[in-house]
C-alpha cells in the first residue's frame, strides 16, 4: 500500500516535470530538454 502512494508522488511530481519540460525543449528543438522530457513523460505513464 506504501509503495503505491510512493509511485503516485514520483508519477505527480515527473508529470510537473516534463510540463516544464515542455517550455525548456522549444517544440522539441533542444535535443537535451526534449529527450528528458520525453523520458520523463514514458516514466510518469509507466507508474500511473
Amino acid at each position: 500500500m506504501v509503495s503505491a502512494w510512493v509511485y503516485l508522488i514520483v508519477a505527480a511530481v515527473l508529470e510537473t516535470g516534463w510540463t516544464i519540460g515542455l517550455e525548456y525543449s522549444d517544440g522539441f528543438t533542444k535535443p537535451v530538454p526534449g529527450v528528458a522530457t520525453i523520458v520523463s513523460m514514458a516514466i510518469s505513464v509507466v507508474l500511473l
